[in-house]
């Protein structure tokens, strides 16, 4: 089971200077501007902050848990899980 959303923000309300945004309907943890984390369709995924040479290989090695981020995320160091 993955993270859920009331647990990704005990998490960031933990971390300095975090704070939750509402940003097209869908929920983001951030820092300052840059976004941690993102949940998307209604809670039931997730995107994060991974090194973008690095995504390929994790989202194969698990097909059935992480996805490439949508086309216009391919320029961030981003991952959906």
């Amino acid at each position: 089971m993955g993270v859920t959303i009331d647990e990704a923000r005990a998490i960031a309300a933990t971390l300095p200077r975090s704070y939750e945004a509402l940003v097209r309907d869908e929920v983001r943890f951030r820092v300052g501007r840059l976004v941690d984390a993102a949940f998307y369709q209604d809670d039931t995924v997730m995107g994060f902050g991974f090194p973008r040479e690095e995504r390929v290989a994790l989202v194969a090695s698990e097909l059935d848990k992480f996805l490439m981020p949508r086309p216009s995320d391919m320029r961030y160091r981003w991952v959906n899980g």
